[in-house]
């Protein structure tokens, strides 16, 4: 995935799922085996994600899908995963799902508020700032559709 609700430079691709052998460590098909493993690499890799690789997901999808990722990281204690936590947030509400927001909003203000202060990026003035931006930015759905409109020429992806 790639939210166009912040300006970036480049698109980067968040939620990525790499397919893993039963030891959890990522699986990799060479070029050389390619025509005869692939088939069963991209069905092993459809059994493991927990989105759709067959049909789209649905926005509820997407957004629980950056939650679960946030809460898995602060239980595996690695950094926190603050770009998807704001992501999940900002696509709510660019889409006008203000339940999703809000559950957004409450994930994170939990998170934040568990975590331990050196894992907090370098660059925070307080984990309430952080919040307090995310619900302003939130509630500004003209901003968001100039910034996902802007992104979408930018990167030249408004024919899509």
């Amino acid at each position: 995935m790639h939210a166009l609700t912040r300006e970036f430079p480049v698109i980067s691709l968040i939620l990525g799922h790499h397919l893993e052998r039963s030891s959890g460590q990522p699986e990799t098909v060479l070029f050389s085996r390619h025509e005869g493993e692939f088939q069963d690499a991209v069905s092993a890799l459809n059994a493991q994600c927990r989105l759709s690789l067959s049909e789209p997901p649905s926005l509820d999808e997407i957004v629980r899908e950056y939650h679960w990722i946030c809460s898995n990281r602060q239980q595996k204690e690695l950094p926190p995963a603050v770009s998807e936590m704001e992501d999940s947030i900002l696509i709510a509400a660019a889409a006008g799902r203000g339940g999703l927001v809000e559950d957004g909003i409450a994930l994170a203000s939990e998170l934040a508020a568990s975590g331990p202060k050196a894992r907090l990026p370098l660059d925070w003035v307080s984990a309430d700032a952080w919040l307090e931006g995310l619900v302003t930015k939130s509630r500004d759905p003209e901003a968001l559709e100039a910034i996902v409109i802007g992104q979408a020429r930018k990167h030249k992806l408004d024919k899509l």
